[in-house]
């Protein structure tokens, strides 16, 4: 399931994306990414839920035959669900981005360090507090840098709050906050009434915990 999983990814994130990606259609990055997530679960979780299910069909005397594939795949769909509900979460983060922020175009970007498993680290080269790191993670669990992403991405967000952000010809989907946290609190306390409503209401006002 794993090594599937994977396959897709790599090949995912050398094509191009079947969605604008100049900063104009986040809905369609949205929907793609939702689509995404629904689709791997349909073919891991649901697989996995009727080998649960299945012991439950069979009379007493013949389910203890089937009780290891019973458990297996009550353990294969818990894990699926947590696949599942950490792209939709990061994918509904960056949602809520995206209605509350213009996209607008930054670039060059700097790669600081791929962390594994999943995270990005990295920083905006212009119009940016060049000690602020950011912290990036893409919904579909990609652990790559995406194709071409130090000529620039559409960002959506406030850098001391965070972000989400779409990679031009490829477009993954990033959502990010400061890396250290702690950090950037006096750029946020003196951001302004309207800057932090603003992020209340995208929901980067506080840190997000990546799962």
């Amino acid at each position: 399931m794993n090594t599937g999983e994977t396959e897709g990814n790599a090949v995912s994130e050398i094509a191009k994306a079947p969605y604008l990606t100049d900063g104009t259609d986040f809905k369609g990055a949205l929907k793609y990414y939702y689509g995404v997530a629904l689709k791997r679960f349909a073919k891991f979780g649901v697989p996995c839920a009727f080998l649960w299910v299945q012991m439950f069909m069979w009379p007493m005397e013949y389910r203890g035959y089937l009780l290891p594939l019973a458990i297996a795949g009550m353990f294969g769909l818990l894990f699926t669900l947590f696949l599942f509900y950490g792209r939709m979460f990061l994918t509904w983060r960056c949602s809520r981005v995206f209605r509350a922020y213009p996209l607008e175009f930054r670039g060059p970007v700097e790669k600081v360090k791929l962390e594994r498993p999943l995270r990005l680290h990295l920083r905006f080269g212009e119009h940016a507090d060049q000690s602020l790191t950011m912290l990036a993670k893409d919904p579909l669990g990609r652990s790559r840098w995406p194709e071409g992403i130090t000529n620039g991405l559409w960002f959506a967000g406030d850098d001391p709050f965070g972000g989400a952000a779409i990679v031009p010809g490829t477009g993954e989907l990033l959502f990010m906050q400061p890396s250290e946290w702690a950090l950037a609190a006096e750029a946020r306390d003196n951001a302004g009434e309207v800057r932090i409503k603003q992020a209340k209401r995208a929901g980067i006002k506080r840190p997000v915990r990546y799962r």
